[in-house]
């Protein structure tokens, strides 16, 4: 098999800003366990500006999350100045009242280019009861609703845990039946056990075929673009679908950039808390410094677990001997969660050994093992 190379990111492609942990919702798998309430120990106004500045010299995208942007007094403010230096900004309010139609037309007027919002029911029942308040599935149909009568693209973000793993597929026909546009992007979010997501269950491996099938399927029909977030071996699992169906390995690795191949966490994305503190990601709270104390771009590029996560021959157990560790590489966040150690093997990963020594791919029903030499 032709030699997979190591995609790294100098710098972030997408710097994720949580500007506050407040928010109205009660999510069962809240990362961040937020709260009503602001913290006093929110970056200020003049802090973020500075924090904007150097996602400016990184060349980077900034998304603004929570908690709920929409709870701070000063976001558009705060969109004002990142448009003023031509910065561009994405932002992912939650799907509460506050994401009412003239907030979303400020937003469109102000510059910025997407939103992001959250959709784990395909119906009030299953949205809500996730979401922990009544009324939450109605306002992310409004959202979407506001979003496409302003023309504004939309990343619909779904999470898929062992409650939910039967509404992916219900959210897909919501989503191309109601909502295209402006659905953009569609990403399916697997569960990292952080936060209160630690009293939920994640799929388990062998249910992952079925859902990886799934979606395969559907990204070639689908009129929005098909991601997932900490599956990175569903990028493994479509590299094979398209190298049995003729596409060339070398074809695919041309487009790796693109179709994000390598370790997220810490490579290509960065976190950065309300409090400034900086995480290689959301999900993996492994604290390298704080933007009061020293610059973002200092602390993306010499860290050390910045680093380590850049240096795919560090990594252990099934990862570390994988054969495509190079475009997968694993969720770190799910190995820290589970084994308290960022470089160790994920273990939600559905392969066997055969597939990570690189010969025996996967199987498909009704046919003969597929073999890559």
């Amino acid at each position: 098999m032709a030699q997979i190379p190591d995609f790294l990111f100098d710098t972030p492609v997408n710097v994720y800003w949580e500007s506050t942990r407040a928010c109205d919702l009660a999510c069962k798998h809240c990362r961040a366990e937020a709260v009503p309430e602001r913290s006093p120990d929110e970056l200020t106004t003049e802090e973020a500006f500075q924090l904007i500045d150097d996602i400016k010299s990184l060349g980077s995208h900034l998304i603004l999350t929570g908690g709920d942007p929409l709870k701070r007094e000063d976001l558009f403010e705060l969109i004002d100045y990142a448009r003023s230096i031509r910065q561009p900004v994405a932002v992912t309010p939650t799907t509460t009242p506050l994401a009412n139609y003239q907030a979303l037309k400020k937003m469109k007027e102000k510059g910025v280019y997407a939103l992001g919002i959250s959709l784990d029911g395909a119906t009030a029942e299953k949205q809500d009861s996730f979401r922990g308040v009544e009324g939450t599935f109605e306002c992310s149909m409004n959202v979407l609703r506001y979003a496409r009568e302003l023309h504004i693209p939309v990343q619909v973000n779904s999470t898929c845990t062992l409650d939910t793993l039967e509404e992916i597929p219900r959210i897909y026909e919501l989503l191309t039946r109601e909502f295209y546009p402006p659905v953009r992007r569609w990403s399916v979010f697997f569960l990292i056990p952080v936060g209160r997501g630690t009293d939920l269950q994640p799929p388990r491996p062998d249910q992952l075929d079925n859902l990886y099938r799934f979606l395969y399927e559907k990204s070639a029909e689908s009129p929005f673009h098909i991601s997932t977030i900490e599956a990175p071996h569903f990028r493994v699992y479509t590299l094979l679908r398209l190298m049995a169906n003729g596409v060339q390995l070398k074809d695919i690795l041309r487009t790796g950039r693109r179709r994000g191949f390598g370790i997220r966490d810490g490579n290509g994305i960065v976190f950065v808390s309300h409090r400034g503190d900086v995480y290689p990601s959301g999900f993996l709270p492994f604290r390298a410094g704080n933007i009061r104390e020293r610059k973002l771009s200092d602390i993306y590029s010499n860290h050390e677990i910045f680093k380590k996560l850049r240096t795919p021959s560090l990594l252990q157990g099934k990862c570390g001997g994988c054969a495509f560790r190079g475009i997968c590489g694993g969720s770190r966040a799910r190995a820290y969660a589970v084994f308290g150690d960022a470089m160790a093997e994920d273990p939600l990963c559905p392969f066997d050994d055969h597939v990570i020594s690189g010969h025996i791919l996967f199987h498909e029903p009704d046919s003969d093992t597929i073999v890559v030499q």
